[in-house]
């Protein structure tokens, strides 16, 4: 989908004509090539009464590309002293110049590598031409009666890091999980190709997924190639994780655990030589049999190490050893080898280095910080954080969480000082608002200057180039601080995020996953006082609705604001009110959530009330408060359908219960198309069922995968 932005500009559009002038040196890179035509194509668009070619005489304004050949990347020993054992990358830095001689504009660039002028020329579309790439099937093309840019400027871009992209984590039914696990889905390879073209259009140059074991090992190796063959045509590296022996959702397993016959070490020497009929640059190994189960680097770490070694020193690609948060600063992160890198994980809409963050049972992630600090003078070290989670904790509440926004913007800060090798953001989703989320980490993980001036940058900042009013900027602030303060500081998320199964199961099988209360509603229901209800319930429930009423209140202000009416043909303010507009109807859904949650917690409170007989209990009783409850839920269901009417991917694959690739029989946002979890909770406390089997949607043993300890990966 492209969004026109019209803006007028002073000028002859009729005699306008642009040229990019790009040596043939230069596109002989089949990278710079690429960007040179894709840049052609979209300033086309963005001037349709122009003329802009490629290599023509006497055009009116002259992009000047400089002769570059094929990239030459970095060798170790030019590399900085911080790691011996590092993934080469091209240098992406860039300068533009531009300079007026009479009626022609000069724009000339400086840079040093194909890379670089791939960066450049889509840095200065969305830096200073306002593009916007801001979904990979949703662009923002501004559209120019005349050359938009002064005759004079400087316009400097640098990446923050090495290399900075996106692990798309298929393991969860997103958007292109089908397609890049399954050749025979439709449009499958496109599909992929047009995400790899919104990385290399926002700068991006590192790109990864997660395999499956269903995969079909005849025909899906072919599939990869091509991907990773379009991929480093448009500069952006590759690479695939893979598990040792992971038993749950589904994951790729090197190994067997029970097959005795052929050995291990057999095992993994036939999944590499398989895995590597596609030229992946890197590979993740994920080193746990699943969540809050052993690490098997402490059961077999000579099978890890085998592993690590045949991939550095057979296959030439870089290994990195994905981190998990759980099992707090104990447990083991390092990799085997020294030549073997690292990602550091985090998790949710938390920082790495803020004091409070209750994820996994942990009081904070700053142990992580702590690991990549000591990795990084060693090895090649990344940060892996989470730019959405799934499951049960944002989109299929759903939940826009614009904490998110804060805690990946910080966390990029302290990364960039501490000159970690890489940045790449565990994806997990783009409804819903959280396409914002990853286009804004690909914003900020890239520093600007015009002249010598570095461009400030806050959490909020790429959201407020699409804002199609500037008076809206203090309302998203307020919406941003009220989540910060009621979901995060007051520990509110632990009642707006739906329960995992996990978390309904008896003690000691209550494994913590994400923020919940610390209690069970099961013993709260049958066997608490009243004054224990009151003293678990009653603040969170105030809380829950001074939220819901001040957000509610924020977002119809806002929605008020964007429905003023602006002047008539002007499609650039359409379209920006329809993105403001999906925002924050987003938030609305969030406030009604809280109303809805404060309802099913005073219908509980009600219920343990009338179980007592004791005659403290208010004048509603629980049926009633559930029955205030389902309308706040039907209300929100017609927001929820208004929502889906702007899902950038059919409504089947996203909202649909269907067989697939994952341990999951429906997409991603199928609980949310329904509001599952708002239901379910009605019920829960209606039948006095706090169980992980009532009202299931989750295919338990697939999830778990116990049968991949006899049976081995893909066909």
């Amino acid at each position: 989908m492209l969004i026109a932005w019209a803006a007028v500009v002073p000028a002859n559009a009729s005699q306008l004509s642009v040229t990019i002038m790009a040596p043939p040196k230069l596109l002989s890179s089949p990278v710079a090539r690429s960007a040179v035509e894709d840049a052609r194509a979209l300033l086309q668009q963005a001037l349709p009464t122009a003329t802009v070619s490629i290599n023509t005489a006497g055009a009116r304004v002259v992009i000047i590309l400089p002769g570059l050949g094929a990239a030459k990347k970095r060798s170790p020993s030019e590399m900085p002293a911080t790691a011996t054992h590092r993934l080469p990358t091209p240098d992406r830095s860039f300068r533009w110049e531009s300079r007026s001689d009479g009626a022609q504009t000069m724009v000339r660039l400086l840079a040093r590598s194909p890379e670089g002028v791939a960066c450049a020329l889509y840095g200065l579309l969305q830096g200073k031409m306002g593009f916007r790439f801001l979904h990979p099937r949703e662009s923002a093309i501004p559209e120019y009666r005349g050359w938009p840019l002064p005759g004079r400027f400087t316009f400097y871009g640098r990446p923050r890091f090495e290399k900075n992209g996106f692990h798309l984590h298929t393991m969860h039914p997103i958007e292109l999980t089908e397609q890049l696990l399954n050749p025979d889905y439709p449009n499958a390879f496109e599909d992929v190709a047009n995400y790899i073209d919104w990385l290399a259009r926002n700068g991006q140059n590192t790109f990864q997924f997660v395999l499956l074991r269903g995969i079909d090992r005849q025909r899906w190796p072919r599939h990869a190639a091509r991907i990773v063959e379009y991929a480093h045509r448009r500069g952006v590296m590759c690479g695939v994780q893979i598990s040792l022996s992971m038993l749950q959702q589904q994951a790729f397993q090197a190994i067997t655990l029970f097959r005795p016959y052929p050995g291990y070490r057999c095992q993994v020497d036939d999944t590499l030589a398989w895995l590597f009929k596609t030229p992946w640059d890197f590979v993740s190994l994920e080193p746990t049999m699943g969540e809050h189960l052993p690490f098997l680097n402490r059961l077999i770490p000579d099978v890890q190490s085998h592993l690590e070694q045949q991939v550095a020193e057979r296959y030439h690609a870089q290994l990195l050893l994905c981190t998990h948060v759980i099992g707090g600063a104990r447990a083991p992160r390092e990799p085997l080898l020294a030549g073997s890198g690292i990602l550091v994980h985090s998790v949710m809409c938390y920082s790495v280095s803020e004091a409070t963050a209750p994820v996994y049972g942990n009081q904070n992630q700053c142990f992580m910080l702590q690991t990549a600090r000591k990795e990084l003078p060693r090895r090649e070290t990344w940060y892996w954080p989470e730019s959405s989670y799934w499951v049960g904790f944002d989109t299929p509440v759903p939940l826009l969480l614009l904490p998110y926004l804060d805690a990946r913007f910080q966390d990029i800060e302290t990364m960039a000082r501490l000159g970690i090798n890489g940045h790449l953001t565990f994806s997990s989703g783009w409804e819903w608002g959280y396409w914002l989320i990853d286009w804004s980490i690909a914003r900020w993980s890239w520093e600007y200057r015009d002249s010598r001036a570095i461009r400030g940058s806050t959490s909020l900042s790429p959201l407020f180039e699409i804002l199609p009013d500037a008076h809206l900027r203090p309302m998203w602030e307020e919406a941003l601080r009220l989540q910060n303060l009621y979901l995060k500081e007051r520990g509110l998320i632990r009642f707006m995020a739906a329960a995992t199964p996990f978390a309904e199961l008896p003690h000691p099988f209550d494994k913590p996953f994400q923020p919940s209360p610390e209690f069970h509603y099961s013993r709260l229901l049958r066997s608490a006082s009243m004054q224990e209800v009151n003293m678990q319930l009653a603040g969170p429930i105030r809380n829950l609705e001074e939220y819901a009423g001040k957000m509610g209140a924020l977002s119809q202000r806002m929605e008020a604001m964007i429905a003023r009416d602006y002047p008539a043909g002007n499609p650039a303010v359409l379209k920006r009110r329809i993105l403001a507009r999906e925002l924050t109807r987003a938030l609305a859904v969030g406030a009604l959530r809280a109303r809805h949650r404060a309802m099913t917690l005073r219908a509980l409170s009600a219920k343990v009330c009338e179980r007592s007989g004791e005659s403290c209990c208010g004048k509603i009783t629980s049926a009633e408060w559930l029955s205030h409850a389902r309308r706040v839920r039907f209300k929100a269901l017609e927001l929820v359908k208004l929502q889906e009417s702007g899902y950038r991917y059919p409504l089947p694959l996203l909202t649909g219960q269907r067989a697939g690739m994952t341990a999951y029989p429906f997409g991603y946002l199928y609980p949310a198309s329904r509001l599952f979890f708002w239901e379910r909770e009605e019920g829960q406390v209606e039948n006095g069922r706090f169980d992980p089997l009532f009202m299931n949607i989750w295919d338990v043993s697939r999830t778990l995968g116990l049968g991949s300890l006899f049976i081995g990966s893909g066909n």
